[in-house]
C-alpha cells in the first residue's frame, strides 16, 4: 500500500513540474516541417545573443530602449528561412509577415524596455519591434503593424 501512496504522490509531483515548466514557456516557434517546433522560456531568450537600440517608436512619447534576440536568429532555431511567417499575440491578434523582413532587417524580438523586463501591461513579455531609427522606409502603417506586441508564437506558413 506504501508503494501505491509513493507512486502516486511521486506521479502527481512529475506532472505539476511538468505544468510548473510549460506555465514558464513564453512563445513557441513552429517551422514548416511537423517536428520542427521550439518552445523557449524567458531564460532561454535571454541566452541568445542580444541586440538593443534605442529610438522613438509611434507607441511610447519619448525615445525608448529596447532589447532582445535578433528575430531571423529565433527563426533560425527551426530552420526558417523564407516564406511568410505568422505572429500570433496573448490577445489573439495576429500578422503574417514576410521573413525577408528579418533577414533584410535587425528584427529583433525584444523582451527589455529600457533595461527593465516587459510585463504583459507594457506590450511584454515579448515584442516584436523594427529598426525604424535605421531605415526611414519602414516608418509606414505597413510596418508598424508588423509590430506584434504580447508576442506568443510564431508560425511558418
Amino acid at each position: 500500500m506504501r508503494w501505491i501512496v509513493f507512486f502516486g504522490l511521486f506521479f502527481c509531483s512529475t506532472l505539476a513540474l511538468a505544468q510548473t515548466v510549460n506555465s514558464n514557456i513564453i512563445l513557441t516557434v513552429t517551422g514548416k516541417s511537423a517536428n520542427s517546433e521550439v518552445q523557449l522560456t524567458a531564460h532561454m531568450i535571454a541566452k541568445l545573443p542580444q541586440q538593443i537600440m534605442t529610438m522613438r517608436t509611434a507607441w511610447y512619447p519619448t525615445e525608448q530602449t529596447f532589447e532582445g534576440p535578433l528575430l531571423r536568429d529565433v527563426l533560425k532555431l527551426v530552420g526558417i528561412q523564407s516564406g511568410d511567417i505568422k505572429l500570433r499575440s496573448l490577445n489573439d491578434y495576429t500578422i503574417s509577415i514576410p521573413v525577408s523582413d528579418a533577414l533584410q532587417y535587425d528584427v529583433i524580438i525584444a523582451r527589455k524596455r529600457n533595461g527593465q523586463l516587459m510585463t504583459i501591461r507594457d506590450k511584454g513579455p515579448l515584442f516584436v519591434i523594427y529598426p525604424f531609427h535605421q531605415h526611414e522606409n519602414l516608418r509606414r502603417t505597413e510596418y508598424y503593424r508588423r509590430c506584434s506586441w504580447q508576442l506568443r508564437s510564431i508560425a511558418a506558413e
